[in-house]
C-alpha cells in the first residue's frame, strides 16, 4: 500500500486496487515461471520415443536410450539456465528452490525416488523375468509420455503455488524479501 503524507489511511476503493493489483501479480508470476505448453508435449514425445524404441528397433537401441537421455535432459537444463533459453521455453521467470515449501518438494523428491527405484528393479529383474505382453515398453512410454505432455502443466502450477508472492513468509519467491 502507498503510504500517505499526512499519516491517513487509504480508501477502500484505493485498498481494493491494491489488493486487485496484487492478485494479478501473482497471477501474472504463476504464468511466467511456467514453461510454455509446446515443452511438455515435447517431453512427452521423447520419452515415449525413448521408452518405445527398443520395441520397434530391437534390442540394439536399448545401448543409446540412455546417453538420448542424458543429452535431452542437459540441453534443457542448459536452456533453463540462460536468459535466451529460458525466454524460448517460455519460462522467463523462476522461483528460488528455497521458497517453494518443504512438503511439495519432499512429494516431488518421494515421487522421483520410487520411479528411480521402480526402473532399477525393473533392470536388475530384467534378465530372468520375460513379459507375456509384447510392447510393453510402448505401453509405458506412451502413459508416461501423454501423463507429462497431459498432465505437466498442472504438476508444475501444483508445486508452484506454495511460491506464489504474499504466502505466510512475506517473501517473494521471485523477488527475495518485499
Amino acid at each position: 500500500m502507498p503510504s500517505v503524507p499526512d499519516g491517513s489511511f487509504p480508501s477502500a476503493d484505493e485498498a481494493a486496487r491494491s489488493l486487485a493489483d496484487i492478485e494479478q501479480r501473482r497471477d501474472q508470476m504463476r504464468g511466467s515461471a511456467t514453461e510454455a505448453r509446446w515443452v511438455y508435449v515435447l517431453s512427452g514425445v521423447v520419452f515415449f520415443a525413448l521408452f518405445a524404441s527398443p520395441d520397434f528397433l530391437g534390442e540394439a537401441a536399448v545401448a543409446w536410450i540412455s546417453p538420448a537421455l542424458g543429452v535431452f535432459g542437459l540441453g534443457y537444463v542448459a536452456l533453463l539456465n540462460t536468459r535466451r533459453g529460458s525466454a524460448l521455453l517460455g519460462r522467463p521467470v523462476r522461483p528460488r528452490r528455497q521458497e517453494i515449501p518443504w512438503r511439495p518438494r519432499l512429494y516431488l523428491l518421494l515421487a522421483v525416488a520410487v520411479v528411480l527405484l521402480a526402473g532399477l528393479a525393473l533392470r536388475l529383474l530384467q534378465p530372468d523375468w520375460h513379459l507375456a505382453f509384447p510392447y510393453w515398453r510402448t505401453v509405458i512410454g506412451a502413459v508416461a509420455g501423454a501423463s507429462l505432455a497431459i498432465f505437466g502443466p498442472a504438476w508444475q502450477r501444483a508445486l508452484l503455488s506454495g511460491a506464489a508472492p504474499g504466502g505466510r513468509t512475506g517473501k517473494s519467491a521471485v523477488n527475495g524479501a518485499r
